[in-house]
């Protein structure tokens, strides 16, 4: 459920909106405001608070409460959308396709990248905690370790707040409605196109704390094996997707590097990540394979349908 001061909040706007309290007028006492609402002192306190925070009224002490701006600052047809990236090709395609899908039902979206920091995603979901979202749309930051977001992600759901989880969902949600593509089909694809091809001794670059990345470096190997192929431990690197200070696992030189020594031994090389480049002299392969269903739209019904019905069942696409 939502709590009461955040509901108290939206109606006291509301009413500031619609001219009850006018502008560089006070509003009624904390008590009064309590006994005309119907709800508690320190409620009231919560919201008062947060409509000082958005600069709506000034609170002085000693002098009341006082309406100082009109501020439409209502969420309820707006949808979050956390990405880890916003201008990187593969996320900004996916976030055009939910905005497009969405806007013409008449929801507005609001978009922030992460860049798979746990921090980052921490404050954007902290922020809907104060509000009234239509909901969330998310790809999880870092989303093969445990997540430190996993408090604020159970509260949001608690509310019955709509949210849908891209690729994955953190281990511990319960029943999450989760659109994610089939990474293991993908990187058992890849492998076989690469053997198909005459390629005998595979390497591969692929990110630790991805689970969609540790997906598909599963079904890479098991394509391997299933070929009688040896598997070369010193050809594969993993990277991480979010870097601490001081360690850079993604950068040119560290990549370029592991792949001069991989190829030494090995003929064919996939990256799962579109984000690190490399110049070495191997048969280097970016994922080449998409979705057979567009991920973006796909979020998007299966959030129309969750919004519109109370549940909607997760999805799993194919890759073409």
């Amino acid at each position: 459920m939502i709590p009461k001061y955040i509901l108290l909040k939206d109606k006291i706007n509301q009413d500031i909106l619609s001219g009850v309290y006018p502008i560089d007028s006070k509003l009624p006492t904390e008590n009064e405001l309590a006994d005309l609402y119907g709800v508690s002192r320190s409620t009231i306190r919560q919201a008062l608070d947060l409509l000082v925070k958005e600069e709506i009224i000034t609170k002085r002490w000693g002098s009341g409460n006082t309406v100082i701006s009109k501020s439409d600052s209502s969420k309820k047809d707006t949808v979050m959308v956390l990405l880890p990236s916003i201008k990187a090709t593969e996320w900004h395609s996916i976030l055009t396709d939910i905005s497009s899908t969405l806007l013409k039902e008449g929801y507005a979206i609001e978009a922030h990248e992460t860049v798979e920091a746990f921090s980052k995603e921490r404050e954007f979901l902290t922020s809907m905690l104060n509000e009234i979202y239509a909901g969330l749309i998310i790809v999880p930051a870092q989303s093969a370790l445990p997540s430190t977001n996993m408090d604020l992600m159970q509260q949001l759901l608690k509310r019955q707040l709509p949210a849908v989880f891209l690729k994955s969902a953190p281990d511990g949600i319960y029943n999450a409605t989760v659109v994610s593509t089939d990474d293991y089909g993908k990187g058992y694809q890849m492998a076989r196109s690469f053997i198909n091809s005459g390629h005998k001794s595979l390497g591969g670059i692929f990110v630790r704390d991805n689970k969609s990345s540790v997906n598909t470096f599963s079904g890479y190997i098991d394509a391997i094996r299933d070929a009688d192929l040896n598997i070369l431990d010193s050809c594969f690197l993993w990277c991480n997707s979010h870097d601490c200070p001081g360690i850079n696992t993604r950068g040119a030189a560290v990549i370029n590097r592991f792949v001069k020594h991989a190829s030494e031994m090995a003929d064919a090389i996939y990256i799962d990540d579109t984000s690190l480049s490399s110049e070495g002299t191997a048969t280097v392969s970016h994922c080449t394979l998409e979705p057979a269903r567009p991920l973006g739209k796909e979020a998007a019904k299966t959030f129309l349908e969750l919004k519109n019905n109370g549940s909607a069942k997760s999805t799993t696409i194919a890759y073409k």
